[in-house]
């Protein structure tokens, strides 16, 4: 199902934080018109800014958006779950849907405190903000094919979006989750070292995002492994060896694979079961 097929449809988002607000950007960006989407959320401040930016109705009152969509997205933080779950459990019915993106929060704890309700549970990032993330989605017990469209669709608006069973999101959290802080810190340590040799601090900071936006550029379209182009860069007795030498010896790789792995060990302990 592209965006087109979610027309018709009402889609509610109760949470209207930095993931909620991508989410309706996304979504008007591929075409569905502004009286499609409610909104929901308990800061004053929030619901003024979704309706100056966005020009739809946003509300402090979660069942009502409930009572009036067909897919409401539960994009609250998880600590925020006790309050709000109980405002919807009495308005909610078999025929919507209910997509959560709540880090922790397991199918299996959400269905017991929706009984019957159809659920997908989706793992999104950051770059949502820019429509290039990538998006988890596992479907619940009750969630038909059709549910499982609707919730691609909707996460395909803001990036790309892959179905597998939640028994991963352990591993999704701590790959694409937590992946662009990742990044964001090695950029952080380039522009130190940038600086270190010499480099205006403007000029590393452009010659560092422009690498990288080249780079992940290059590696998208030319559909080669990683390691050969690693290849591709480091000539024999050349600079770039000498850099990855230092990085080899330093164990670097072997240090981003504990570091992932404790990642998602940490996501299994903050899960609700």
């Amino acid at each position: 199902m592209s965006a087109k097929g979610l027309r018709g449809m009402h889609i509610g988002i109760i949470g209207t934080g930095t993931m909620g607000q991508a989410l309706i950007s996304g979504l008007l960006a591929r075409g569905l018109p502004p009286r499609a989407l409610r909104a929901a959320d308990a800061s004053g401040a929030a619901r003024r800014t979704i309706r100056r930016r966005f020009r739809l109705r946003a509300v402090d009152d979660n069942g009502w958006v409930a009572r009036h969509s067909d897919v409401v997205i539960l994009a609250v933080k998880p600590q925020q779950f006790p309050d709000v779950l109980p405002q919807l459990a009495p308005v909610l019915t078999r025929r919507q849907l209910v997509i959560t993106i709540a880090a922790g929060l397991t199918l299996r704890w959400l269905q017991a405190r929706l009984p019957g309700v159809p659920l997908v549970r989706v793992m999104p990032n950051l770059p949502a903000t820019v429509g290039c993330a990538f998006s988890a989605i596992a479907p619940g017990r009750t969630a038909t094919p059709r549910h499982r469209a609707i919730a691609r669709a909707i996460f395909s608006a803001v990036g790309a979006a892959v179905e597998l069973p939640e028994r991963h999101f352990d591993a999704v959290t701590a790959v694409s989750g937590s992946g662009p802080a990742y990044l964001f810190f090695l950029v952080q340590a380039w522009e130190a070292a940038a600086q270190a040799l010499g480099l205006p601090p403007p000029v590393a900071a452009q010659a560092i995002r422009q690498t990288v936006a080249g780079s992940a550029a290059l590696l998208a379209a030319s559909g080669e492994p990683a390691a050969r182009l690693v290849a591709r860069v480091a000539s024999k007795r050349g600079t770039t060896e000498a850099a990855l030498k230092v990085l080899a010896r330093r164990r670097v790789h072997a240090h981003f694979v504990e570091a992932l792995t404790a990642a998602a060990r940490r996501s299994r302990e903050l899960s609700k079961k």
